[in-house]
């Protein structure tokens, strides 16, 4: 699966097997079954994994949430506004709240792309079409010596009239 993990997102995947024979060919079909099957499976798996990616940070991140309001109505009620260390707190607790949401926020914005890539990666593997080669076909290139300095008369002239008019 390397050879296909660099694909693009609009790419076409397809399968090649090579049947020299006719228990090749036989044997293809069942092959390719097994195949689509298996990353169809990979990719039900991979669905179920994304899901739990979801909804493990938005758990997180509405516990997070809760443990700030509840850090940020409460101190109020434990330590009176008129006391001096009340600001340093407050701006501790602030930070505290940003350390705590950070994680959360980060991969809900940003790390959920690299598990639809794969998602459907899986797709176009569980989904890709068959060619059936018969036989190998080999091309055999013969390069011929040619003159490489041509005849004037055989060069093409090119003129060009100006389209600036000078008077």
């Amino acid at each position: 699966m390397t050879s296909v993990s660099s694909s693009k997102r609009y790419s076409v995947i397809f399968y090649k097997l090579k049947c020299t024979s006719p228990v090749d060919k036989q044997y293809a079909e069942p092959l390719m079954y097994a195949i689509h099957r298996h990353f169809a499976m990979k990719k039900v798996i991979r669905e179920e994994k994304f899901q739990r990616f979801k909804r493990r940070n938005w758990m997180v991140l509405c516990i997070a949430g809760l443990i700030v309001i509840f850090s940020e109505a409460f101190l109020p009620l434990l330590m009176p506004a008129d006391v001096r260390i009340y600001e340093g707190v407050k701006n501790c607790l602030h930070i505290f709240s940003w350390v705590i949401l950070w994680r959360p926020i980060y991969e809900l914005i940003f790390e959920w792309n690299p598990h639809l890539k794969e998602i459907l990666l899986l797709h176009k593997l569980a989904t890709a079409e068959v060619i059936i080669i018969d036989k190998e076909k080999t091309v055999d290139f013969k390069e011929e010596k040619k003159n490489v300095i041509e005849e004037p008369s055989q060069q093409n002239v090119v003129k060009a009239k100006s389209l600036v008019h000078i008077e």
